[in-house]
């Protein structure tokens, strides 16, 4: 038995993954057309449905919309779904741990994009980072004293990766990491930073890279 699963385009949003004998059946019911962009494990990239999977097409009627005839919504509209997105989401990290893992490990990585879970998580390790290495410079050297060198430490080495993961949150909703220097606004540029941040990321490609 066949088991390969295709992913396909519909509306410009992914939809899959379908087996073999499915994929057949959108075929015929023009849910999947000439032009829809498909991916299956092992393609390179994504590729109209005639040219991945041509023998479902084998003596299929009225491949091609007449002339004047809108396209079906699985035939033309779909060339605009972005081709680098390639196959299935690649998994991002939805707790703490991993999370402050991987914005650490991207350390000066100002490219590709970061979901919300990963860059609001993190948020929570630097506020509280913050607070805890406070809490022992007070309890160090005195809570009148000027001097606190573990949060200074501490502020200095995330510096970077707190730039970095913004920028790529930003990334994530199509819009450049520079966006990020309105935090410089008192008030306007927080709220609207905050409200970015919060946003759900685009589902399919970007500019900025795939989902």
């Amino acid at each position: 038995m066949d088991q390969t699963r295709w992913y396909y385009a519909e509306n410009n949003e992914r939809r899959g993954p379908v087996a073999e004998q499915e994929a057949a059946l959108l075929v015929r019911d023009g849910i999947i057309g000439p032009n829809t962009l498909v991916w299956s494990e092992g393609m390179s990239d994504w590729a109209p449905a005639d040219t991945a999977m041509p023998h479902l097409f084998a003596g299929t009627a009225g491949a091609t919309a007449a002339p004047g005839q809108p396209p079906h919504a699985g035939t033309t509209a779909q060339a605009s779904f972005p081709p680098g997105d390639q196959g299935p989401l690649p998994s991002h990290p939805t707790d703490f741990v991993s999370s402050v893992k991987t914005v650490l490990s991207k350390y000066a990585t100002f490219t590709g994009r970061a979901r919300r879970p990963e860059y609001w998580w993190y948020v929570l390790f630097y506020f509280v980072g913050g607070l805890v290495t406070g809490f022992l410079d007070g309890l160090l050297f005195g809570a009148a004293a000027d001097f606190s060198p573990l949060n200074t430490i501490f502020t200095l080495a995330l510096i970077i990766p707190s730039i970095a993961v913004t920028a790529r949150r930003l990334h994530d909703i199509g819009r450049s990491g520079w966006w990020q220097l309105i935090w410089f606004i008192p008030l306007v540029g927080w709220i609207v930073m905050i409200y970015w941040t919060t946003r759900r990321g685009d589902e399919l490609s970007n500019r900025y890279g795939p989902a």
